[in-house]
């Protein structure tokens, strides 16, 4: 995951089970701004501004208002194939028509 984990500024994290995480000690790995002072202390500032404004819980109801406005797309046009998503990671799917969609 990056982009918006660091609002602006450089910084990644790596997201996986447990068993995958024990066999990464096996092969070197790294990354450009893994673990150092300051990216930890932007990473940190960043989910503090988060919970402060409420970031997750608007998203989940913006979100989750946004999906059903979009099911009435699908159920209007034709086009539209299927809506899915959560949070504001929402897909539309375009279709060439229902008929063939599977």
């Amino acid at each position: 995951m990056a982009k918006g984990m660091g609002n602006g500024f450089p910084l990644a994290a790596v997201v996986t089970t447990p068993e995958i995480a024990q066999t990464m000690h096996q092969a070197l790995h790294f990354n450009t701004f893994g673990g150092n002072p300051m990216s930890c202390a932007v990473g940190s500032a960043v989910l503090d501004v988060m919970d402060e404004e409420g970031s997750q819980a608007n998203c989940a109801d913006v979100g989750t208002y946004m999906l059903l406005e979009l099911a009435k797309l699908r159920d209007e046009f034709e086009v539209v194939g299927d809506v899915r998503g959560k949070g504001l990671m929402i897909g539309v799917e375009l279709v060439a028509d229902k008929v063939s969609f599977p």
